[in-house]
């Protein structure tokens, strides 16, 4: 077994007599310094905020600027040259579109219409298409309108529950004629007491209904609403 190592100093002192070795104390060495290692701040982290801009695919639409541009249609042009043929033309409109970045209307439909006149309500999306209307802000915009047209002289409504064969054979020809497109249409005729149709519209559940709008109110003009007492109104669905 080792013993541990013990420290002493031996000094010599020359004399005359010669060389005495002389025992002094010596204390032990002391022990070597620790360096101290001064650690360097960290980077602080990085975080990506992605980019100064974004754009979205919907964008925002200027309210004020969107109904200015709502009032500035000439509605009543559309409605007054059909009227003259139909005193009880009227009823309720609600427009859908989608504005692109440049102010053109990329798609425009009416998501409900009690109207019954298809050539008044094309008129209205024609209108909607041809003007510029206010851009959007970070994307596309979508904007919805309603209109109400008082009729010149109110007509009396058909009770649906008193014409359900002609409204089952409306709604198996216009069905014929929705390609696939899903969602409900809305129907609106206007029937003389002899049952004819003298006038018809539709609204379409999307932007693709609109394609084939025409080929339902067609398909309406045939059937014959035998259960008509007088020129009445009436609306149903479509499924």
């Amino acid at each position: 077994m080792h013993r541990p190592l013990a420290f002493s100093c031996l000094a010599l002192m020359v004399t005359g007599w010669g060389v005495s070795p002389i025992l002094t104390g010596c204390a032990a060495a002391p022990p070597p310094a620790v360096p101290v290692i001064v650690a360097a701040a960290p980077e602080p982290e990085k975080v990506d905020t992605g980019p100064t801009t974004m754009e979205s695919d919907i964008g925002g639409l200027n309210e004020e600027a969107m109904d200015k541009a709502f009032a500035s249609l000439d509605i009543h042009s559309c409605i007054e040259q059909e009227s003259d043929k139909l005193d009880q033309l009227g009823g309720e409109l609600k427009l859908k579109m989608r504005i692109d970045k440049r102010g053109s209307a990329r798609w425009v439909y009416l998501s409900h219409s009690t109207l019954g006149d298809r050539d008044a309500e094309k008129c209205l999306l024609d209108l909607v298409r041809a003007r510029s209307w206010p851009r959007p802000l970070g994307g596309e915009g979508l904007a919805e309108k309603q209109f109400v047209i008082d009729p010149r002289a109110e007509p009396p409504s058909l009770d649906e529950h008193s014409t359900v064969v002609p409204i089952a054979k409306a709604r198996a020809e216009a069905g014929k004629c929705k390609r696939g497109v899903p969602g409900s249409f809305f129907a609106t005729v206007y029937v003389r007491a002899d049952g004819h149709v003298v006038n018809a519209g539709v609204s379409v559940p999307n932007e693709k209904g609109e394609d084939v709008a025409d080929c339902v109110v067609e398909a309406l003009r045939k059937v014959r609403f035998k259960g008509a007492a007088k020129a009445s109104k009436l609306s149903f669905e479509i499924r």
